[in-house]
């Protein structure tokens, strides 16, 4: 490996700086595409948190909203409901798995 001359390094160091300047404007500036959840996560859901579901007068109800209220009535019980059946799969002999919540 040969020796590099601290000129080219420091040109090197800049364009990188300039780089991660103009990407930061970019993305502050709102030029960069939003995304909320990667594309997996959105397609799981069925499209973008942002996606509007409702419209009422001039009130949006998003994806956003909708999960959000879920998550407030359903997410205890919906737990429950996950931790019982794996503790019925995983039974044996009649021996219960121990149960960690971090609820």
């Amino acid at each position: 490996m040969g020796n590099v001359q601290p000129k080219y390094l420091w040109m090197l160091i800049f364009i990188l700086l300039l780089t991660n300047f103009a990407t930061g404007a970019f993305a502050f500036y709102g030029a960069l595409p939003k995304t909320d959840a990667p594309r997996v996560v959105q397609e799981s859901i069925g499209g973008s948190l942002e996606d509007v579901m409702a419209k009422v007068g001039k009130t949006d109800i998003t994806r956003a909203d909708v999960y959000k209220k879920m998550k407030q009535e359903d997410a205890e019980r919906t737990l429950d409901e996950l931790i019982q059946a794996e503790v019925d799969r995983q039974t044996n002999d009649g021996k219960k798995p121990e149960v960690k919540r971090f609820d």
